[in-house]
């Protein structure tokens, strides 16, 4: 821990669910986020022309209210920015929310308490992308936002911890609109799951039971 007794933080989000996430850890007295990792434009697979998301002016303004160094990483070849990073800064977790490249091991074992990733599917039947879609497709009366260790691979890592939230689809609604209404009511869970998990996984530090 650092001089004020905070776990230092490294955050690779992005999205609303990711900016909660920052929001809560900043408000609590036990952690320090110490870099935000972020990406500045949508990826091609839905907009051809790479725009600046929406959202990245939330974060930079997050990044500057809290004198909390960005960086933006919107390629493989700029992921060197993070693993410089790592290997010059100590830290005790490793947070990813809605990180589109897979962390290196040099990055994610450099995380003392532990690297965790969070994924609103029911892991492991829903790994990968559009797990929500994917869910609904198959009719599921409910869906899972999942906290796991990070590995090599995606979404392969040991489940710490489940929420579950009844998918209620609407049948007035289309399958897109159902999607985009459940991914705005599951947002809550990911900074509980954060704290959640930052607490067991530091239990013997903090004398959580």
């Amino acid at each position: 821990m650092n001089k004020n007794n905070k776990i230092k933080c490294v955050v690779l989000v992005a999205r609303e669910h990711g900016l909660s996430t920052l929001r809560e850890l900043q408000s609590t007295n036990n952690y320090q986020i110490t870099a935000i990792f972020t990406h500045k434009f949508n990826p091609k697979s839905y907009d051809a022309e790479t725009k600046i998301r929406d959202d990245f002016e939330d974060f930079q303004l997050f990044a500057s209210q809290n004198k909390i160094p960005l960086y933006t990483i919107d390629s493989t070849d700029q992921k060197k920015l993070l693993e410089d990073f790592a290997s010059k800064n100590e830290f005790g977790f490793l947070l990813s929310i809605s990180w589109r490249y897979l962390i290196p091991p040099q990055v994610f074992e450099k995380a003392e308490f532990g690297a965790i990733n969070l994924h609103r599917g029911d892991l492991p039947k829903y790994a990968g992308v559009e797990p929500i879609r994917k869910a609904l497709e198959n009719n599921e009366e409910r869906i899972a936002v999942c906290c796991h260790h990070i590995t090599k691979n995606y979404d392969e890592g040991e489940v710490i911890f489940k929420s579950y939230h009844d998918s209620n689809y609407d049948e007035g609604m289309s399958l897109e609109l159902n999607i985009e209404r459940l991914k705005k009511e599951i947002t809550k869970y990911f900074p509980e799951l954060t704290i959640k998990t930052f607490k067991h996984l530091t239990k013997e530090d903090t004398n959580e039971k």
